[in-house]
């Protein structure tokens, strides 16, 4: 399969980088220790750690294999820590890789997160909220139907602060799911695969629509207490 190159730019924001651009160079001054620690580790095992200079990334090329990416940010993981939900102080190394930019850029709208899993390939991935934030659940939903036109989902039980992440699928999907489930049937200890990657769609739609969506989940939130009182 050949590799999917994409722009450095795209790369990092969809793992949840903070940054900013000038010409061809990224900064990363505004950027939390803890992340430009990981980072540096990252691009070190890309082998472009010498693009990197105080804080400064001028990459030799446009674009990166986004699974080498992935796979970089992966093997510089961390442990996983209790950490605020205020986005400049989220810790990029203690979230799952495919997910990391989806919570970073939640925080960034208004939608602090307590915990979160990208599932590892075998379910769905997962954010949980902190106890009396039952509401953050429905922004999300909310948040996701307004990027995708519907076909992006946030499910969740009535009054509870968790969720996953799914995709509502067309009639075509469903027949191909089901014919693949009846193949992978015939295999012997054949498990069920679940599909990663376009966590990275989702978080990069955030962090690009983040202005419409922080008036959107303000304005949903003062509706909410509103009801409530």
């Amino acid at each position: 399969m050949m590799a999917k190159q994409i722009t450095w730019e795209r790369a990092l924001v969809r793992t949840g980088f903070l940054f900013e651009k000038e010409g061809d160079t990224f900064l990363f001054h505004y950027e939390n220790c803890l992340n430009q620690r990981l980072l540096e580790r990252m691009l070190k095992d890309l082998g472009v750690a010498g693009s990197l200079e105080q804080m400064r990334f001028t990459p030799a090329t446009f674009e990166v294999d986004e699974e080498a990416f992935m796979q970089a940010f992966h093997e510089n993981r961390g442990s996983h820590e209790y950490f605020p939900g205020v986005v400049d102080a989220i810790v990029l190394y203690s979230l799952d890789p495919y997910i990391a930019g989806i919570v970073r850029w939640c925080a960034a709208i208004g939608i602090p997160t307590a915990t979160s899993c990208d599932g590892h390939g075998r379910r769905h991935a997962s954010l949980c909220f902190h106890k009396g934030e039952e509401q953050y659940p429905v922004l999300v939903d909310a948040c996701m139907a307004l990027l995708s036109g519907g076909k992006w989902q946030f499910h969740y039980q009535y009054q509870s602060a968790s969720g996953r992440f799914m995709i509502r699928q067309s009639h075509r999907e469903l027949r191909e799911r089901q014919q693949e489930r009846r193949e992978r049937g015939r295999e012997h200890g054949s498990k069920l695969v679940y599909e990663q990657r376009w966590l990275l769609d989702v978080a990069e739609a955030l962090h690009d629509h983040q202005d419409l969506l922080s008036d959107v989940v303000r304005s949903m939130k003062t509706t909410t207490a509103n009801q409530t009182r």
